[in-house]
């Protein structure tokens, strides 16, 4: 996730590719699309650390050794971290959509 108050990275060329004429765009435009591709990225990993938080109640934990609220919290960080760098596509696919408000398709004839 971003910390508030940076301002986003610039968009990579995969993401780039998902607008049209992202080139000739002007520099407003391009920072719009750089937020709502930082935002799309952190809903992303919100949505997988939730998903893996739910996966994790699921498996049975061995009552002979616990590490207690420690464990927990160790588990809840390293979850949180692991889905900053897991994609499933989400973010690119709500970037993807999201994106056309700010730059409309060219029109088919």
């Amino acid at each position: 996730m971003r910390i508030p108050g940076t301002r986003p990275a610039a968009l990579d060329l995969n993401t780039r590719s998902m607008v049209h004429d992202y080139e000739q765009l002007p520099a407003e435009k391009k920072e719009e699309l750089a937020k709502l591709n930082a935002a799309c990225k952190d809903f992303e990993s919100i949505f997988v650390f939730q998903l893996m938080k739910e996966m994790r109640k699921t498996v049975n934990k061995a009552k002979l050794i616990h590490g207690g609220f420690a464990e927990e919290v160790f588990t809840d960080m390293l979850d949180q971290e692991r889905s900053r760098s897991y994609s499933l596509g989400i973010g690119n696919i709500l970037f993807k959509q999201l994106s056309q408000a700010i730059v409309p398709p060219p029109r088919r004839r």
